[in-house]
């Protein structure tokens, strides 16, 4: 196994994206743009190749402050084969260790995107990774479904609110072009200080959306009550997958169940354009138990990753 670190231009870049199952956000082009702008954090792209052969990529943020070297790789590396062996797991973190090597002034932090197993835990415990506490989990939607099945695989109680939301006849507005985006994003500014809630701010998610606005890899859902806004989703938009990315809501919007009817609207048009996953975002069932059960409640498959390893 090798890294290829040849330079690529965008486009080609965004084929080799089309080839892995499910592309992740944090592995996105506009959320590389964003770790630049607001973070300065230098992205460097890679082909991993087994044989010479290309079977992955990822994308790694960087920050050199003379001595001080931060290495950062969220949920990657992603490979091109739905089911890679756990040999190629093992390969990469060799690699790793041996491409950045643990040293004084150093800071590695390494989410891979690979299921919890004891087995994986041991082999990169073996390597001298050291996992911190924190796991990541998340909750992805199988697009290719049928809609009647993916409706159907709902809990029941998000499945009657979704139902008692379509009766309020909320009205659908899509904006793919922001020009709602600075009222998007006031609001869920408003939303997320009196909340209390972590999300990015709203200047990293404008650094996101400079770029996947441009491409139509974003795309703002409203929900409308007498034509007066009461909830909003924006979901982006990466390889043949979506991201649920940020969202709000207001007293009428609960009472409505407007996330429910948005994000149902989200599945129902992707799936039209052609996207096969939905990423609905991290859960935390033992810190976020109500957020847990909302999206989990939608039906799809939960993934959980090992955690970050350094």
């Amino acid at each position: 196994m090798q890294f290829d670190w040849t330079l690529r231009p965008e486009s080609e870049w965004r084929e080799l994206c089309k080839k892995v199952p499910r592309l992740n956000m944090l592995q996105s082009l506009p959320f590389e743009r964003a770790a630049w702008m607001l973070d300065k954090k230098l992205t460097r792209r890679a082909v991993i190749t087994i044989d010479n052969e290309p079977a992955g990529i990822m994308a790694i943020q960087e920050i050199h402050l003379g001595p001080i070297h931060v290495i950062d790789l969220y949920r990657g590396p992603l490979w091109f084969s739905a089911n890679p062996p756990e040999s190629w797991l093992l390969d990469f973190a060799r690699l790793f260790n041996e491409t950045w090597p643990r040293r004084l002034l150093r800071r590695r932090r390494w989410l891979p995107e690979w299921p919890d197993g004891e087995t994986a835990r041991k082999v990169l415990g073996g390597l001298g990774f050291r996992l911190l506490p924190k796991s990541f989990e998340t909750v992805w939607m199988d697009l290719s479904l049928p809609e009647n099945e993916i409706r159907a695989n709902m809990n029941p109680k998000w499945r009657g609110h979704l139902n008692k939301g379509e009766r309020c006849n909320l009205e659908i507005i899509e904006d793919w072009t922001g020009s709602t985006g600075k009222a998007f994003l006031r609001q869920y500014d408003v939303d997320k200080s009196i909340k209390k809630y972590y999300g990015r701010s709203p200047r990293f998610i404008a650094a996101e959306l400079a770029l996947a606005l441009r491409s139509r890899e974003a795309v703002f859902l409203w929900a409308c009550e007498n034509k007066i806004p009461v909830a909003a989703i924006l979901v982006v938009m990466h390889g043949h997958s979506a991201t649920y990315r940020i969202g709000w809501t207001t007293d009428e919007g609960r009472k409505a169940n407007g996330h429910n009817v948005l994000l149902w609207e989200a599945v129902r048009r992707l799936k039209a354009k052609g996207y096969a996953w939905f990423d609905l975002g991290g859960i935390e069932p033992h810190g976020a138990e109500g957020l847990t059960t909302f999206k989990t409640g939608m039906g799809g498959d939960v993934l959980k990753l090992m955690g970050v390893f350094n």
